[in-house]
């Protein structure tokens, strides 16, 4: 998977329209059609590879509460037993990691951490997660064991896991995107190689749109499909069939299976 720069992709673009020197309201003009054109490709499937990140173990969010404010019902880890006598709200012991479904709340100055079924977008040391794919339990997926894949609903928190009431352990293997690494500037090196002609082609197709030159740009709109499906064809042939995602549909697939 190799990397372009902006300097090669607007050069393309500058050899399409015939432009060697655009001025610099035209010089925005493309940046501005190359950006669209890479949010459009990175949005065209989920299962990019550069972006896919496969099975990582992940950590619910915690938050630490006082022994007095304890909801029953909830789990929660001792986090320091101080004056707290924690079996009285139904831990097993007054011993620091202990885990328990709380009876009520508590006295004293102890402290728990309450382990919520939240997988956060993001966290120390690994990447931000910009779309979850797939959440599985107990084992790493797509390795050696069968693992238990688990249902989510997303909101601005996170993920929040369903049917994992004893959050042992607090963890889970996500499988996500990562975010688009756009948009991408005057200076920027890591423009996706498989994406070079698509937004070249793409963006020209835009320019010759707003010059009003509608026919022609409809050809290079195709030209541009052209290749982009042909890179997510790639993308279809390489993956593991059935384990990740089911097949990615495009204008190629589609007359394949038809003929």
């Amino acid at each position: 998977m190799g990397l372009v720069t902006y300097t090669q992709v607007y050069n393309r673009i500058k050899a399409l329209a015939g432009i060697p020197s655009p001025d610099a309201n035209a010089q925005t003009q493309i940046t501005e059609y190359i950006n669209r054109r890479g949010k459009m490709a990175f949005d065209a499937t989920t299962f990019w590879p550069r972006y896919l990140v496969v099975g990582e173990l992940r950590n619910y969010s915690s938050t630490t509460v006082a022994a007095t404010a304890l909801v029953a019902g909830y789990t929660y880890t001792i986090l320091t037993v101080s004056t707290t006598n924690w079996t009285l709200v139904g831990a097993p012991s007054n011993t620091v990691g202990v885990q328990f479904v709380a009876t009520g709340a508590g006295t004293g100055l102890g402290t728990a951490t309450w382990n919520s079924n939240i997988i956060p977008y993001t966290q120390a040391g690994l990447s931000e997660i910009d779309q979850f794919i797939r959440i599985h339990k107990s084992y790493q997926p797509f390795y050696q064991t069968s693992s238990i894949e688990v249902e989510y609903y997303v909101t601005s928190a996170g993920a929040h896991v369903i049917c994992d009431p004893a959050n042992n352990p607090p963890t889970a293997y996500v499988t996500y995107r990562k975010p688009w690494n756009g948009p991408y500037t005057n200076v920027s090196t890591d423009i996706p190689d498989e994406w070079f002609d698509y937004i070249a082609h793409g963006a020209y197709a835009d320019w010759l749109r707003a010059d009003g030159k509608n026919d022609i740009a409809a050809g290079e709109d195709t030209n541009a499909n052209t290749f982009l499906d042909n890179a997510m064809s790639e993308v279809n042939n390489s993956r593991v069939a059935g384990v990740i995602a089911q097949r990615i549909s495009t204008h190629v697939s589609r007359s394949y299976r038809r003929s």
